[in-house]
């Protein structure tokens, strides 16, 4: 009915060996993505530094709204995975290249007449933008 004390002190430490893996277990994997997760978010936040872009001209060239948008920045992006709106309509675009590189232009055509007014704002992938008044 009783127990001794040798076999006590062996639950114990059984059971607090359990506890120590299941902890370790999981907080050394949790760590490990969260400081894969702050890597990432400092590559993200170095790129959008090194990221601006610059709308040189917008013009209406019959059936295309063309605008010539220039990379003044020191990163290259995708140009299909740019976002082009007009008074906040998302548009869809052809662009004359696929890849802008650094102190590069680009031809971006919406199937869209732009008039007096209206507002159109180029968002690069990594969420850096400009606007231009039409």
């Amino acid at each position: 009915m009783g127990f001794s004390v040798v076999a006590a002190a062996a639950i114990i430490g059984v059971s607090a060996l359990v506890a120590l893996e299941v902890i370790v277990g999981t907080t050394i994997p949790t760590l490990t993505e969260v400081h894969e997760a702050y890597d990432e978010m400092r590559d993200r936040a170095i790129e959008q530094v090194q990221t601006d872009i610059t709308i040189t001209n917008a013009v209406w060239n019959d059936p295309n709204t063309t605008i010539t948008v220039e990379n003044t920045g020191s990163i290259t992006f995708n140009t299909s995975n740019c976002t082009i709106l007009l008074n906040g309509v998302t548009q869809e675009f052809t662009c004359s290249v696929s890849y802008l590189h650094p102190e590069q232009t680009a031809l971006f055509n919406i199937g869209i007449q732009a008039v007096n007014g209206d507002i159109i704002k180029i968002v690069t992938p990594n969420g850096v933008s400009d606007y231009h008044t039409f």
